[in-house]
């Protein structure tokens, strides 16, 4: 990608896209290990909301959103919120904004903050 630099990758315009990469690597990587068969989905709608990856897991979603700063609140929750607005609240098992924090956090009903740097038991 041509970063000569790690700052020179921080005030790029790539610099969420590769953290969003590396977010959806390890969970596939997760999946090859541990549930070969279980699906991962993308979701976007026709307005431009998106959740970053589904996980699905008995015929519910897991949904994940991947933020790169590290403090979330329930305005990053945007295209999970119409995640469930069009599937319904009962097809979502639980939502998490995947970011570069030390802890985990509830930030609403049914949506956590989670570090990224690894993969999580769901």
């Amino acid at each position: 990608m041509g970063f000569s630099s790690a700052d020179a990758l921080w005030v790029s315009n790539q610099h969420g896209a590769l953290w969003e990469n590396h977010v959806v690597t390890q969970w596939l990587r997760w999946r090859d290990w541990k549930e070969p068969s279980r699906w991962f989905w993308y979701w976007r709608d026709q307005r431009g909301n998106e959740v970053d990856l589904l996980l699905e897991r008995n015929q519910r979603f897991i949904a994940i959103e991947c933020k790169l700063s590290e403090r979330q609140d329930k305005k990053a929750a945007k295209g999970i919120e119409k995640l469930k607005k069009f599937y319904g609240e009962s097809e979502i098992d639980h939502a998490y904004i995947v970011c570069p924090t030390a802890i985990a956090f509830d930030i609403a009903l049914g949506i956590t903050t989670m570090p990224g740097w690894k993969t999580w038991e769901t």
